[in-house]
Parts: structure tokens; sequence; C-alpha cells
């Protein structure tokens, strides 16, 4: 049986891939688009696309750290000087 953790971790990596092949499409048109006001809306679909699809991915990919909840395994160069 999955967790909530593990198909959260599925679906942010199965979005970021559906967002980063929507970017592709969004950059082959813009492409096709010569000038003016739609190729300029295109090519910035294109960079929220693919910034948005790389973060979903990569939250999927590395979870966070403090999903447990514990703070004080965690090392901060702040709390040396105690």
């Amino acid at each position: 049986m999955t967790t909530p953790q593990d198909r959260m971790r599925t679906f942010r990596m199965t979005s970021g891939v559906a967002v980063i092949l929507a970017g592709f499409v969004s950059y082959y048109v813009s492409r096709q688009i010569d000038g003016g006001f739609w190729h300029g809306f295109f090519q910035g679909a294109t960079l929220a696309l693919m910034v948005l699809g790389a973060f979903l991915v990569g939250s999927g990919r590395w979870p966070g750290r403090r999903r447990d909840g514990d703070e004080e395994q965690h090392w901060l160069p702040s709390r040396d000087g105690r």
C-alpha cells in the first residue's frame, strides 16, 4: 500500500513532466508565429512552464527535509556557537 507521501511524490513527478512537455509545445508554437503579442505570449509561457515543471520534478525527486518534523537533527551554522 502506498503512503500519501509516495502518492504526492508520484503526482509531482508526473505533473512536472506534463508541464515540461506543455512548455515544449508552447516553444514550438512560439517559433511558428513571426512576431507580435502572441509570439511574446508563447515565449513567456515557455519560460514559465519550464520553470514550473523543473520545480515540480525537483520537489518530487528530492522530498522535503522537514517531513519528519524534527528540526534538532539538522545542522545549522548559527547554532555552532552554543
